[in-house]
C-alpha cells in the first residue's frame, strides 16, 4: 500500500513539474494580434485602417502572416516562414521587403530586419507586455519610397 502511495505521489509530482515546464516554455509572441490604431503612431503617416499579425511556430520554424488595410492603396498580405538567423523569403505584397531576418532577443522580444534586394530597409522590434495582452512593434529605417520611418504600432491579442 505504501508503495502505491509513493508511486501516485511521484507521478503527481512529475506531472506538476512537467505542466509547469510546458507552461513556462510557451512563446508569448505566438498568437493573433490586432492593431489598436488609436494607441499607435506612424511617421510618416497616415496609419493603416487596420492590421492583423499572426505569429506561429518556434525560433526553429517561425511563421509570420501580416494583413494590412492601408489608409490608401491596395490591401497588403504577406508571409515569412523560417528559422531565426538567415534571410527568409517573403511571399505576398510587402512593399518594403522581399526578405526578412528574425532574431530572438529574449523570451518576450523578437527583432525583424526587412530587406529589399539585399539592402536593409526597416528594422522592427516586437515586445510582448508582461500581462501578455499587448504587442508593441517599433519600426525604424527607410521605406520603399525612401522616407524615414519611425513607427510604434500597438497590437492587442
Amino acid at each position: 500500500m505504501q508503495r502505491r502511495i509513493a508511486i501516485v505521489v511521484g507521478l503527481a509530482a512529475f506531472m506538476a513539474v512537467t505542466t509547469a515546464a510546458l507552461a513556462q516554455s510557451a512563446d508569448p509572441l505566438v498568437g493573433t494580434w490586432t492593431l489598436n490604431v488609436a494607441k499607435s503612431k506612424y511617421s510618416p503617416g497616415p496609419a493603416p485602417k487596420s492590421s492583423t499579425v499572426k505569429i506561429e511556430g518556434t525560433d526553429k520554424a517561425r511563421k509570420v502572416t501580416v494583413d494590412v488595410t492601408p489608409a490608401t492603396g491596395a490591401v497588403q498580405h504577406w508571409e515569412a516562414s523560417g528559422p531565426t538567423g538567415p534571410d527568409v523569403p517573403i511571399t505576398g505584397n510587402n512593399p518594403n521587403a522581399d526578405t526578412y531576418v528574425f532574431k530572438r532577443v529574449n523570451a518576450t522580444t523578437l527583432e525583424a530586419q526587412y530587406k529589399k534586394s539585399g539592402k536593409p530597409t526597416i528594422k522592427q522590434t516586437a515586445v510582448v507586455s508582461a500581462d501578455g495582452k499587448t504587442l508593441t512593434v517599433t519600426g525604424t529605417g527607410t521605406n520603399a519610397q525612401g522616407q524615414a520611418v519611425n513607427n510604434v504600432a500597438v497590437y492587442d491579442r
